[in-house]
Parts: C-alpha cells; sequence; structure tokens
C-alpha cells in the first residue's frame, strides 16, 4: 500500500515509456511518416481502461483487449464502442481455433491504441484501433503473423454483441434506460459481407464489415463470445443486445504476415449515414490512420516545450492529446430540460450539430459549462481554441434553447441534447453562469478574435445581470448583498446559500466582462461591472476573513438557511462556515494578472496579498493536503466533520494556479500541486491523466462500475496552465496590440522555453533562465505589438543591471505583485528580444 493508502503499480511494473516510429505498423498502404509518441504497459492489463477516440465514435474497452461491463451512468453500459448520442457494441472479440486470449501488452500513442501478445503458438496477432475524426466509424486492424514453421490456414472468428441504446436516459431517470431502448435484432447481408444491428421502430443502426470478406456469418442471441455464462448478466443489466459473427479461413505463409482490417460504424438518424461511414471508413483505413497521426502529430508540435522535470513534460504533452481525444462533435440533437431525469419532455428546440469538449471518459463523454470553463486554458495555452469556441457556442445555443433570456449558464448537456441540470429553476450551478463570461474574455485575449467576443456578448452580459440581480428561483443575488446565492462547484449538502466559489468566479466574471465592455465602447455595461465589482471587492475580505482559521469561509449562512435541511449547520443569518472545501482555493486563484484594467502593479486581486499568503499556507498543511494533492474536503471537514479524503485533480489545479499566481512555485507550492496531477499520466491508461488520483479514500482499482474518469478534460488546467502563464509569464492582449512576457522560473529549475505557442495570428516563442544571480528572458513574437519583457526575482533582490539585446536598458520599472518584484522593460515584438537581468 502506498503512503495514500490506495493500491499503486510496483516500480517493477511501472509503465516503459518508448519513443518508436509508427512504420512497424505493417500497413497495406504506405508506411506513416514521423515519429510519434508511444507509453506502453504490460502490467494488470485486464484491470486498466483505455480509449481509441475520434470526435465521431470511440471505443472503450480493457488493455487486455477485453470488454466487461464499465462505467455507473448506464451500469455496465458505458464502455464499447460509441457513435454519440447511441451506442453501438458492448463488445467485439477475435478468436483463433474457438479461443480468445488477452493481450500482453499495450501501448498509447497518437492517435491510436496497440494490443500485442494475442493469438496462439503458432498466430501471432496485433490490434491496432482507432476513431477517424469526422466519421462516426472505429476502425480495428488485426495482423496476423504466421509463427510457425510452416504455411498455415487459419481458422478465426470474430464474435461480436450490439448494444444499439441511447446515451441517455441512464438507469435511475425516469424513464430509464432499460425500458428506454428496445431490444435489439440482427441481419447479415452476404452480398456486402455486413453484419447490421438495429432496433424496432428507431432510426438507430449499428453495422460492422470487414477488409476480408467473411466465409460464414450467424447472428443470434446466444453468441457472446468468451463472456462466460455466469457473467452474461451484468450486460444485460440495463441492456437488450444480440450477437453477431463473422467466420474466416485464413492462410498464411510461414512467417507471413496479413493485415484485416474490421469497422464499426453506426448512425442515430438513417441506415444509409451508418453505411456511408462504413463504407468511408474502409475505402482507406490505413490512409485515414496516417491522417490520424499526421493530425496529432501536428498538435504535439504545437506549444512545444523544454521543461526540466521530464513527468511534468510529458503530461503536458499528452494533455494535449487528452483534450484531442475528448473532443466531440454530435448533429440532430433534440435539446430537452430532463430536470434531474425526473421527466422526458418533448423537445423544446433543436441543434443540427453540437461539438465541445467532453468531461471524461467513460461516463462523462458530454458537455459540461464549468467544466469547458476550466478546460479552456488549458486548450488555450495548448493552441487548441477552435475546440474551446465549439464547446462555448454549444453551451450558449443550448442554454437560450432551456433558459431563455436570463443569459443562465446549463451544467449538463448529453449528447443527444437532453439538459440534466442547470435550468432556471434548478440551484446551480451559479459559478457556471460567472465562469463562461471569464472563458470566452480568456480566448478573445488570446486570439484577438472581436467576432467571437461579440457572439457571445449579449449572452454573457444578460447573465451577469441575472446573477447579480435578485429575480430568479435559486441562481442569483436574490438578497442584493453581492453575494450571489446558488450552488458551486462544491455540490455537497450542509453548506450555507452564499459559496465562496460563486462570489470569486463571479467577481473575476464582472472584470472580464468590464473589459470587453470597454473595448466595445459599451460605457453603459462598463459602469456598472466596474461598480458592482469594486463592492466586491471593498466588502470581501470584511465579511469572509475568518481570522481564527486564517482562511475564507467557504460558505455564508444566510436567513432562510437556518432551519432548512440543506443547510442544516446553519444557525444564524451571516454566519461564516468554514467546511474545509476545496474552495477555499479559489479567492487566491482569480488574480487578474494579465488584466489591462490592473494598471500599474499588473494585478487585479480579490484577496489582499497578507491574507492570501496566510491562506495559501494553510491549505498546504495536512488537514487539507497530502501527497494526491489538495484534497475535496479536509480532515474534520464538512458539515459532519468526517471530511472526504479524495484528491480530484481540479482542486490540485486551482491551488497549483493559486500558489503560482502568488509566486509560491516550490516543492511545498505549485510544483506540489502540478507533480500529483502529473504522476499519474500512467495510472490507468498510458498516457492518460485521470480524473481522481489514488488518495486515502479512494482505490482507482475499483470494479470498472464503481470508478471515476482514466481521462479527463480538466486535468491539464493544473499542468499547462502554470508552465505557460505562470512560469513563462506570458500574457497576451491582442485586441490592444500588447504582449507581456515576465517569468517566474521555479527556484529549483535552470529555466524553460515554449516554441510555436499559438497568440493572435501567429505564433511566438519564449524562455526564461536562472544562473546564480543572472535572470534571463528571450522572446520573439509577430511584429507590431507592445512587449512588456521582465522577470521576476527572488525575495529581497536589488537590481544591480539590467539589458536588453546586449545593452543597458535606458528605462526599467521594479514592480511589487502577487508573485513578489518583477522588473520590467517596455518595447516592441519587432525581431528577437533577450532581457538580462543581474541582482546585487
Amino acid at each position: 500500500m502506498g503512503a495514500s493508502g490506495a493500491r499503486r503499480p510496483s516500480a517493477a511494473l511501472a509503465v516503459a515509456v518508448v519513443m518508436a516510429l509508427i512504420g512497424p505498423f505493417m500497413f497495406d498502404a504506405a508506411a506513416v511518416e514521423g515519429p510519434g509518441p508511444e507509453r506502453s504497459t504490460g502490467a494488470d492489463l485486464a484491470d486498466k481502461r483505455y480509449v481509441a477516440a475520434g470526435d465521431r465514435a470511440y471505443v472503450i474497452g480493457a488493455q487486455d483487449g477485453s470488454f466487461p461491463p464499465m462505467g455507473w451512468h448506464i451500469r455496465g453500459e458505458m464502455g464499447g464502442v460509441w457513435a454519440h448520442p447511441i451506442k453501438l457494441l458492448d463488445g467485439y472479440w477475435l478468436m483463433v481455433g474457438g479461443r480468445w486470449t488477452p493481450a500482453k501488452s499495450f501501448t498509447s500513442g497518437a492517435g491510436y491504441v496497440r494490443l500485442e501478445g494475442a493469438g496462439t503458438r503458432d498466430l501471432a496477432v496485433t490490434r491496432t484501433e482507432f476513431s477517424p475524426d469526422g466519421v462516426p466509424v472505429t476502425l480495428v486492424a488485426y495482423d496476423l503473423r504466421n509463427t510457425s514453421a510452416r504455411a498455415r490456414t487459419f481458422s478465426l472468428r470474430l464474435d461480436m454483441r450490439s448494444e444499439v441504446m441511447a446515451s441517455y436516459p441512464w438507469g435511475w431517470t425516469e424513464p430509464d434506460a432499460k425500458e428506454f431502448n428496445g431490444i435489439d435484432s440482427a441481419s447479415y447481408d452476404q452480398a456486402t459481407g455486413t453484419m447490421t444491428f438495429k432496433e424496432a421502430d428507431k432510426p438507430w443502426f449499428a453495422k460492422v464489415r470487414a477488409s476480408i470478406p467473411p466465409a460464414g456469418a450467424d447472428t443470434g442471441d446466444d453468441i457472446w463470445g468468451p463472456v462466460p455464462g455466469n457473467e452474461r448478466a451484468d450486460y444485460q443489466e440495463y441492456g437488450n443486445g444480440t450477437g453477431g459473427r463473422f467466420v474466416w479461413a485464413i492462410p498464411l505463409a510461414r512467417g507471413e504476415t496479413k493485415r484485416m482490417w474490421v469497422a464499426v460504424a453506426g448512425s442515430h438518424t438513417s441506415e444509409a449515414e451508418a453505411t456511408a461511414a462504413l463504407q468511408q471508413g474502409l475505402s482507406d483505413p490505413g490512409g485515414l490512420l496516417a491522417d490520424k497521426v499526421a493530425t496529432r502529430q501536428e498538435l504535439l508540435g504545437r506549444t512545444a516545450v523544454e521543461l526540466p522535470d521530464q513527468t511534468l513534460e510529458d503530461a503536458f504533452d499528452w494533455g494535449k492529446l487528452n483534450m484531442a481525444d475528448l473532443t466531440r462533435t454530435v448533429t440532430d440533437a433534440e435539446i430537452r430540460d430532463v430536470d434531474e431525469g425526473r421527466v422526458y419532455p418533448p423537445p423544446a428546440g433543436t441543434m443540427a450539430e453540437m461539438t465541445g469538449i467532453g468531461a471524461g471518459y467513460p461516463d462523462y463523454p458530454w458537455y459540461f459549462g464549468t467544466d469547458g470553463a476550466y478546460t479552456a486554458f488549458p486548450l488555450v495555452a495548448s493552441g487548441q481554441w477552435d475546440t474551446a469556441m465549439a464547446h462555448l457556442r454549444t453551451i450558449k445555443d443550448v442554454s437560450r434553447i432551456v433558459n431563455g433570456t436570463t443569459g443562465k449558464v446549463v451544467h449538463e448537456i448529453m449528447t443527444d441534447g437532453s439538459v440534466y441540470w442547470g435550468a432556471n429553476d434548478d440551484r446551480g450551478n451559479t459559478n457556471e453562469t460567472s465562469q463562461f463570461a471569464t472563458a470566452v474574455h480568456l480566448l478573445w485575449r488570446w486570439s484577438g478574435d472581436d467576432e467571437f467576443r461579440d457572439e457571445m456578448y449579449g449572452f454573457i452580459v444578460d447573465g451577469m445581470r441575472y446573477v447579480m440581480g435578485a429575480e430568479c428561483d435559486f441562481t442569483c443575488d436574490k438578497d442584493q448583498d453581492d453575494w450571489p446565492e446558488g450552488n458551486g462547484m462544491v455540490e455537497r449538502t450542509g453548506m450555507g446559500s452564499e459559496k465562496l466559489d460563486v462570489t470569486a468566479y463571479q467577481w473575476q466574471a464582472l472584470r472580464a466582462l468590464q473589459d470587453m465592455a470597454l473595448a466595445k465602447g459599451d460605457a453603459a455595461t462598463a459602469a456598472w461591472t466596474d461598480g458592482e465589482a469594486d463592492a466586491m471587492e471593498e466588502k470581501f475580505d470584511p465579511t469572509w476573513w475568518m481570522e481564527a482559521e486564517n482562511l475564507y469561509a467557504d460558505s455564508l449562512c444566510n436567513a432562510d438557511d437556518v432551519g432548512d435541511e440543506g443547510s442544516n449547520v446553519c444557525e444564524v443569518a451571516d454566519q461564516q462556515l468554514q467546511q474545509r472545501h476545496w474552495i477555499n482555493a479559489t479567492p487566491m486563484e482569480v488574480v487578474l494578472a494579465e488584466s489591462g484594467l490592473a494598471g500599474e502593479t499588473g494585478d487585479l486581486e480579490l484577496a489582499p496579498r497578507d491574507h492570501a499568503n496566510a491562506a495559501l499556507d494553510v491549505l498546504e498543511s495536512s488537514p487539507f493536503t497530502g501527497e494526491c494533492g489538495l484534497f475535496h474536503t479536509g480532515v474534520g471537514g464538512g458539515p459532519t466533520g468526517a471530511g472526504e479524503l479524495k484528491c480530484w485533480t481540479l482542486p490540485s489545479s486551482v491551488m497549483a494556479v493559486a500558489e503560482a499566481n502568488h509566486g509560491r512555485l516550490g516543492v511545498q507550492g505549485a510544483l506540489h500541486y502540478m507533480a500529483s496531477i502529473a504522476e499519474q499520466l500512467d495510472l490507468e491508461m498510458p498516457g492518460a491523466l485521470p480524473e481522481i488520483v489514488p488518495s486515502p479514500e479512494y482505490d482507482p482499482f475499483v470494479d470498472f462500475r464503481d470508478r471515476a474518469m482514466f481521462m479527463q478534460a480538466w486535468s491539464p488546467y493544473g499542468v499547462q496552465w502554470p508552465v505557460i502563464h505562470h512560469f513563462l509569464g506570458i500574457r497576451p492582449d491582442v485586441p490592444d496590440g500588447s504582449l507581456r512576457v515576465v517569468p517566474d522560473v521555479p527556484e529549483s529549475w535552470p529555466g524553460l522555453s515554449v516554441a510555436d505557442l499559438r497568440v493572435g495570428d501567429g505564433t511566438m516563442r519564449a524562455s526564461a533562465s536562472v544562473s546564480g544571480s543572472t535572470y534571463t528572458t528571450e522572446v520573439t513574437a509577430p511584429a507590431g505589438w507592445d512587449l512588456v519583457i521582465g522577470h521576476a526575482l527572488p525575495s529581497g533582490s536589488e537590481v544591480a543591471s539590467v539589458k536588453l539585446d546586449g545593452a543597458p536598458a535606458t528605462t526599467y520599472d521594479v514592480v511589487e505583485t502577487t508573485r513578489g518584484t518583477e522588473v520590467h522593460v517596455q518595447t516592441t515584438t519587432d525581431g528577437s528580444h533577450t532581457l538580462v537581468v543581474t541582482t546585487q
């Protein structure tokens, strides 16, 4: 047992990291050019999940090649092959001589996965899987190699188990998944070699075809592959699937390898679409894989960082791939408010297409307001702006259909268009409306895309006025005390109506809207937001600070909370509650160090610096922080004092950003929380950052149907954003034609760099290094911008000299910010610049 109390793989079974050429995949078509990263493991494969994902389809299974029941939204049904908004198959199993054997090694690559070591003594089977973007199909390549000393003809059988079902309803909703989804039927078309699964009275289809036509086929409810009879009920708790089978006799010469492709495609709108996807997938599968790998390699080439910490650098790079793998497009969505699963009304509207980033695999492949807002930061850092913008458009458009003119952001949108939570009459989540505004502002400042800002602007103004107004059911400032009510990120009972994170994120959003309003010339909105934010700043510390705790209250009680079962610990109005929830870090997270509103100090801050640092000291201590990172609810916390000693990657990300905002970069500060995330890169799927790390109260290897996500979209926030925004100190304001690069290098690091970082219509590169008392910053950026180039210095440093491009700087500023002392030099981005600061 590790110190966290959860099982970890031993050092002997640690995941091997390799760099390899894609060529050895033995394509029938031209070999894929160029190197790509791979991460491999041979340990406990049957106990670990994986995904091979495109934006229209994916497959999830166990790394030994099996497909056990997974997930809990529809219990046991969240794995298999999906082409959202429907599932296609529970799984498929290639059997040699009537026998299925598990893989012995698993590899994650840039856009594909590979399973090796299956087969028999005489036939080696390697399985490569990927899902091309833009097509609802998953492609599986079986490389069959005759390892015997003579020519052989091998008897092969592919058993497949259908499960044509919708992503919603779920297991506990009304209706539930079992009654909503009908019984599958199967048919085989010998002329085309196609197996078709469908549901009666629905235009839902799953189709399977191979590049080598089968010699025979069969269908039937008794076809289950290697699944034992005593385990089949677990597949049918909510399922109504059936079976299909292909059989072949494959001749292979001694030592010969033959590749057979299998395509699984589907559609929720028509059989024609499913057939077209099948044909497109099999028309040139090798070429589609080459395209997929090239696209992923291009993504890896963006925001190319060099860090002295290889674990962190690997997590940074694979985080890019994770977010690409979680990007999802669905078509023909019917938008309806299902009121937390209580009703299933006719649709309130439709959307021809929804695109965005799914929250996590396997149980959250759909869209969230908050998850998308947090993930916007690493999407910006890695240059994946299109995904972030598309996600925000989807959230806005669905929110308008469900919530009308209020501007309230919905919480959770399933891929069929059902909105589970976040309607006007729901208690939350208030912070999602706020964080939407901040995400739009972030993208606008990095891209300079005024059209995108203007597209979002009216919706944001409506939302901000709604949250700060008094006319709502739950999610606004009903008592007009400047602290909006409603649920925030903790999503636990026993808190007061006014939450700390809701307050922090709303203040940040008001400043974001103020900046956009000023740029648009909307003086009235700019003045209103400035007044609201000023009032919050003036009252925040006196209202929320708890001197005895050296922390801000994580919630405040309203008069209506007293005696309310949902807030059972509230005794009097205006009572401060400190329940040790992770949101204690949010006031320190929302420093606006890049804002054009900040003035000479370069900072706008909600928490005064002395209280911010005092609070961070407390949050670093053992009641709040463990080896796994920042606990969800610290020791002795919560309304009952039970705590919740689980470390989600999001709280640790928020804490990493909060620490870095205040120059606390050491191994007890930002680097600890960043490492707690990065070190989980191979926890389950090699190269995937999970939702929750091994913790005193979380074992990541429980039953597949009870686990958290093995790949989570927001996890790169705590890795990528501190590196780019804090350590390298890159803060563009493209609409203003300005750029600030003021690095703050961790004391234990000699330096770091980034190349091909997307800003505006171009890219930039920057590096920072420290050698003794010499601090160096180098910047090359698109021409024509004002540039502040600088460096943060250790506390107590005195500047001895400042040189820009080898010559003494004629003027420079020494500025005190939340990060400490910084040296700033004003110049422009014309040409490359090198700043060298020496201290006494």
